[in-house]
């Protein structure tokens, strides 16, 4: 065991004398244009845990200061992964009868060495919580501490950079909810259920080996459609009439349509839109084992049925929401409506009618 420890520990002190050169020029650099603030930022992250640790910290604030500690975390492990995990040594490591646990054992121990005060300062404060009354009022800040334990792992495990979690999440908060109240147990845990996302199915890889699929499905789909372009072009047309006959009588009445015309609207567009699964059904079967090859998921292929539907849904909502005055909640209807008529198509064929009837009644009995 010791013996292994001194070998994976030679050999990360040689990976970073080998990087040693590559960086010195920058630090150089630093030393000679920032040499008066290099001790201040030492202590960058130790500031960073005093405001994020604070339960009165503004939503804007502990985002900017928790990512910016998530992202320098990431990229101080990620340049060192080949030394921690030993990638250059991999199969003469692989080669050694040494247990599974061991070497998990030792990789731990240098994630820590190379995480050095990022990784080990939230850690070591949790240590100072007196009680577990105190523990639950300051929720926050242990999953904080285990999020950083989770951007860790991430950093090892992963080949791909978390684009999620760390570049497009901050990004959604800052600009999305700036008007609403998050509280910082909420987004700590919201962190940790994304991070866990990505550590198990790193989503910019699953697009990579779909993207291509996708490609190849929607040429041959296009194909297909421009054979019998009526059918699409039927629907579309029988929207945008529908929207003007609309429109040219409430101009002459002078009203908006009422809750029960607004139902019955969306009934009809979305029995009209819906329908158009009919042709996707038939698609799938004129092409079964050649789409097979490419979506070989079920719900992949739903969720590239629904696509034309949605598009021609979302944009008659737009249409009657700006022309028609229609209310929010009969926006919301039209695509659920669309939506539901497809997989009704897909079920029961021609009795499709009936699920997504049903789904209006309700609405009209309750409206």
């Amino acid at each position: 065991m010791t013996k292994y420890l001194l070998l994976r520990g030679q050999i990360y002190y040689h990976e970073l004398k080998q990087m040693l050169p590559s960086v010195g020029q920058l630090l150089a650099f630093l030393l000679s244009i920032l040499y008066l603030a290099i001790s201040a930022a030492i202590l960058t992250a130790l500031i960073s845990l005093s405001v994020i640790a604070d339960l009165n910290t503004s939503f804007e604030q502990r985002i900017i200061y928790q990512w910016s500690y998530f992202l320098l975390l990431y990229f101080l492990i990620r340049i060192q992964k080949s030394a921690i995990l030993g990638l250059k040594h991999r199969y003469y490591l692989a080669s050694l009868p040494i247990s599974p646990k061991l070497k998990h054992a030792n990789t731990i121990l240098l994630t820590l060495i190379a995480g050095n005060l990022p990784l080990l300062a939230p850690i070591f404060l949790l240590s100072f919580i007196p009680d577990w009354v105190t523990f639950g009022s300051q929720l926050h800040f242990p999953l904080f501490a285990l999020s950083v334990l989770l951007i860790a792992w991430l950093s090892l495990k992963n080949n791909t950079l978390p684009w999620l979690s760390l570049l497009l999440t901050p990004f959604v908060l800052l600009f999305a909810f700036k008007a609403y109240t998050v509280s910082a147990v909420a987004l700590n845990s919201s962190i940790i259920l994304l991070l866990l996302i990505e550590i198990y199915y790193e989503p910019l890889s699953f697009l990579s080996n779909v993207s291509w699929k996708v490609k190849y499905y929607w040429q041959i789909r296009w194909i297909a459609i421009m054979k019998v372009p009526e059918n699409i072009l039927i629907r579309i047309f029988f929207c945008g009439l529908l929207i003007g006959l609309t429109a040219y009588v409430q101009y002459k009445m002078g009203q908006t349509a009422n809750g029960y015309i607004q139902i019955l609207f969306c009934w009809v567009l979305a029995i009209l839109i819906g329908s158009y699964q009919f042709d996707n059904e038939e698609f799938y079967q004129d092409y079964a084992y050649y789409l097979a090859s490419l979506l070989n998921q079920f719900r992949v292929r739903y969720c590239l049925d629904i696509l034309p539907g949605m598009l021609i849904a979302l944009i008659s909502c737009l249409a009657m929401y700006l022309w028609l005055n229609f209310s929010i909640k009969m926006i919301v209807l039209l695509p659920l409506g669309v939506l539901l008529t497809m997989i009704s198509v897909s079920k029961f064929h021609r009795n499709f009618f009936i699920p997504p009837s049903l789904f209006y009644a309700v609405f009209m009995w309750i409206e």
